[in-house]
C-alpha cells in the first residue's frame, strides 16, 4: 500500500508540471535570430520593373566606393524592362536566392550605340538592416550573369587594350532598394548596370560598360 500511495503522488506532480510546461510554450513562442529579419511570405515571389540609366565613363570602383557622390556622365541613355523571381528563401538568415530576366535598348550617341541588350542573372537579396523598421532597405547583388547585345558600341570598343569587344559579356549588378514597409507592394531602387568581359576572362575583352540607373518595381504575386 505505501509503494501503491508513492507512485499515485508521483503520478499526480508529473501530471501537474507536464501541464504548467505546456502552458509556457503556448505562452512563450521561439522568438527569431534576429527579430523581423525573417521573411513573412514562404511562397515565392515574381516582380515586374523597369528603369533607366545614364551611361558613365567612370569604373565601377570609382562609381560604388571610391566616388559615388561624384559621378561623370556619357552621351548614353538604357531603358531596360525585367521580371525578378524569387527562387528560395532561407529561414535562419535574411537572404533570398532571385532570378532576374531583362530586356533593354540603349538610345544616344552614335558612340553609345543604339542596340538592344538581354541579361540573365542570379540575384543575391539581403534584406535586414537595423533602419527597416522606418524605411525598409534591401541590399541585392549579382556577381556572374549573362549581356547579350545586338550590336558592339564604340564606347565599350574604346575601353578595350585591344580595341574590340564581345556582344556576349559578363553582367553584374549591386543594387540597393528601398520601399515604405517591407509587405509593400513596390520599391524603388538604384543600380548600377555593368558589363564587362572579367579582365579578359571573355573573349579577351578587357574593356566595359556602366549604367548608372535608378526604377521601380512592382510586386506580381
Amino acid at each position: 500500500m505505501k509503494h501503491s500511495g508513492a507512485g499515485a503522488v508521483a503520478a499526480v506532480l508529473l501530471t501537474i508540471a507536464a501541464g504548467h510546461a505546456s502552458e509556457l510554450e503556448n505562452a512563450v513562442p521561439p522568438a527569431p535570430l534576429i527579430p523581423g529579419m525573417l521573411a513573412s511570405k514562404a511562397a515565392p515571389t515574381l516582380r515586374i520593373g523597369a528603369y533607366v540609366g545614364a551611361l558613365s565613363d567612370q569604373s565601377l570602383i570609382n562609381i560604388t566606393v571610391l566616388r559615388p557622390w561624384a559621378p561623370n556622365f556619357a552621351s548614353g541613355i538604357l531603358v531596360d524592362a525585367h521580371a525578378v523571381y524569387t527562387a528560395y528563401r532561407f529561414q535562419s538568415i535574411p537572404l533570398e536566392l532571385e532570378l532576374e530576366g531583362g530586356v533593354a535598348k540603349r538610345f544616344g550617341s552614335r558612340e553609345a550605340g543604339q542596340q538592344w541588350e538581354f541579361d540573365l542573372i542570379p540575384m543575391a537579396r539581403w534584406t535586414y538592416f537595423p533602419w527597416n523598421d522606418f524605411v525598409y532597405t534591401n541590399f541585392r547583388l549579382g556577381l556572374i550573369g549573362a549581356s547579350y547585345v545586338t550590336g558592339i558600341s564604340d564606347f565599350e570598343r574604346q575601353f578595350d587594350s585591344s580595341g574590340h569587344s564581345s556582344r556576349f559579356l559578363n553582367l553584374l549588378v549591386p543594387e540597393l532598394t528601398v520601399s515604405p514597409y517591407k509587405e509593400a507592394p513596390f520599391e524603388v531602387f538604384v543600380r548600377v548596370h555593368h558589363r564587362s568581359g572579367v579582365y579578359g576572362l571573355i573573349n579577351g575583352v578587357h574593356g566595359a560598360s556602366n549604367y548608372i540607373s535608378t526604377g521601380i518595381r512592382f510586386t506580381a504575386f
